[in-house]
């Protein structure tokens, strides 16, 4: 049902899902943040009734739009992730009631990611790009999220849409202050 699904609406089921337990918290944020990055090329008027049909379509534009600022690997992870965060969604909009996701696991104890912990799951991955973030806008402000490192996810929000570079510097100056040393 085109129209019935918005982007707000997918990206308030994931926080609402990783707060829940309704899936693993890093995975409802590592879909989020792709979901976010992803659409962030749609207009408002996609955004407000999502063309879930053309979800190839739309994260072809992502791709073509965003290609300097991601490797090719990031690009396919963010498209995996869109994909993956759509069909979790309509999952749960279609039942509720026996909604459940599943997360991959090692049989042995084992994962294949050179930095893994015993049974640590293995469904999501950082992107590989340093410097990654995305952010979307509502009448508050801007929300971002900003991967610093694998496994480390910081999120901002209520930015306002006119701010200053001074309250930017500010800003900043803060951040560097939560640094040890």
């Amino acid at each position: 049902m085109p129209g019935d699904h918005s982007a707000d609406d997918l990206i308030d089921f994931l926080t609402h899902a990783g707060e829940r337990g309704l899936m693993p918290a890093a995975t409802a944020q590592a879909l989020a943040v792709a979901t976010r990055n992803v659409f962030s090329v749609l207009d408002e008027s996609e955004r407000a009734a999502l063309p879930l049909e053309d979800m190839d379509g739309v994260i072809r534009r992502f791709n073509n739009k965003r290609a300097r600022d991601f490797n090719p690997t990031s690009l396919k992870e963010y498209g995996r992730r869109v994909r993956r965060a759509v069909e979790i969604y309509l999952g749960w909009k279609n039942d509720p009631a026996n909604f459940s996701v599943k997360t991959r696991v090692t049989s042995s104890g084992r994962t294949d990611r050179p930095h893994g912990r015993q049974g640590e799951s293995s469904s999501v991955r950082e992107p590989t790009d340093n410097v990654q973030w995305s952010s979307m806008a509502s009448a508050s402000g801007y929300q971002t999220a900003f991967p610093v490192r694998p496994g480390h996810v910081v999120a901002i929000s209520n930015i306002p849409h006119d701010l200053s570079a001074a309250e930017a510097e500010r800003l900043a100056s803060f951040i560097r202050l939560l640094a040890p040393g």
